[in-house]
C-alpha cells in the first residue's frame, strides 16, 4: 500500500489516480471528523467535500518530509472555522456514530441497554459542551487516533497547549460524568 505522503507527490505532479486514492482513503474519516465535531447532517458532506477540495488546492504547499494526517486535519480545520464563521454553530446534534458502535447487543436486558444507552447520551452531552478547542484536540486524539505532535501540527499550537486541551477535556468530561451518575442516583 502506498503511503499518503507518496501520494501527495504523485498528485503535486498531476498523477489524477494518487489524488483519487487519497480521497477514497480519507473520505470517511473526514466525514467522521466533522460529525463528531457536532456539524447538522446535511452539511457533514459539503464540509468533506470542501476539505478534500482544498487539500487539491493546496497540494502545493504540503511538505513530504512532514506527515500528511495533521496536515490534511489542519486543512479540514480551516474548513471548520471557516464554516462557523460564516454560518454560525447550528444548534442540533445527532446520534454520534460512536454512539451506535457502542449500543448494547440485543441479548442485553432492557434495564442494561437503557442505563448503557442513558451513558452513551451523558458522554456524547459531555463531549457537546467542551470548548470548541479543547473539544477538537480531544476528537482529534481520541477519535482519529493523532499523536500529540500531529494534533499540535494540525492544529496549529505548540505541544504544551495540546497536553493542557486534553488534560482540561479529561477533567470535564470525568466531572461532567460523576455529577450526572449523582444526578441519576438521586432521581
Amino acid at each position: 500500500m502506498t503511503d499518503d505522503a507518496e501520494l501527495m507527490a504523485r498528485v503535486r505532479a498531476g498523477e489524477q489516480s494518487a489524488l483519487e486514492i487519497l480521497f477514497a482513503r480519507w473520505e470517511a474519516p473526514v466525514f467522521a471528523y466533522f460529525y463528531r465535531l457536532g456539524c447538522p447532517p446535511w452539511a457533514v458532506g459539503d464540509l468533506t467535500e470542501e476539505a478534500l477540495v482544498l487539500l487539491y488546492r493546496r497540494r502545493h504547499r504540503y511538505d513530504p518530509a512532514r506527515p500528511f494526517v495533521p496536515w490534511l486535519f489542519g486543512i479540514a480545520r480551516l474548513v471548520w472555522k471557516e464554516y462557523l464563521r460564516h454560518r454560525g454553530r447550528e444548534i442540533g446534534r445527532t446520534v454520534q456514530i460512536e454512539e451506535v458502535e457502542r449500543l448494547p447487543s440485543p441479548d442485553v436486558g432492557a434495564a442494561d441497554a437503557a442505563e448503557a444507552g442513558e451513558a452513551v447520551e451523558r458522554l456524547r452531552r459531555a463531549v457537546d459542551r467542551l470548548p470548541e478547542e479543547q473539544r477538537m484536540t480531544f476528537l482529534l486524539r481520541h477519535y482519529h487516533g493523532l499523536s500529540y505532535e500531529e494534533v499540535a501540527e494540525a492544529l496549529g499550537v505548540p505541544l504544551g497547549t495540546v497536553k493542557w486541551r486534553l488534560h482540561e477535556a479529561v477533567r470535564r468530561l470525568r466531572d461532567a460524568m460523576a455529577a450526572s451518575r449523582k444526578e441519576g442516583e438521586t432521581r
